[in-house]
C-alpha cells in the first residue's frame, strides 16, 4: 500500500477547514465544494468543484489553492505551479 504524504499546502488548507470552516459548512453546505487559499485563509464555495475553483482563480490567479467536497474525505490541489 502506498504512503500518502500531504503537501504543506494541503496541511495548511486542511487546518483552516478543520479549525474555522468545518462545523458551519458541513451543517449548511454538505456535498458542495470549497476551495481554500491558505495564505489569506479565504475560501470559495460552489455547487461544483469547477465553480469554486474558478472563483478562487479569479481572486488569486497566481496562487495555489486546495479544494474539497464538503463532508467527504477527498481533496485536490489546484493552481499555478509556474513559480
Amino acid at each position: 500500500m502506498a504512503t500518502v504524504v500531504k503537501s504543506e499546502l494541503a496541511q495548511r488548507a486542511e487546518a483552516i477547514y478543520e479549525e474555522r470552516l468545518k462545523a458551519n459548512l458541513e451543517a449548511e453546505r454538505r456535498d458542495e465544494f470549497v476551495v481554500i487559499e491558505p495564505d489569506s485563509g479565504d475560501y470559495f464555495l460552489g455547487r461544483t468543484l469547477s465553480d469554486a475553483a474558478w472563483a478562487a482563480y479569479r481572486a488569486y490567479p497566481d496562487r495555489q489553492t486546495y479544494g474539497m467536497r464538503i463532508g467527504w474525505p477527498v481533496a485536490v490541489e489546484v493552481g499555478n505551479s509556474l513559480k
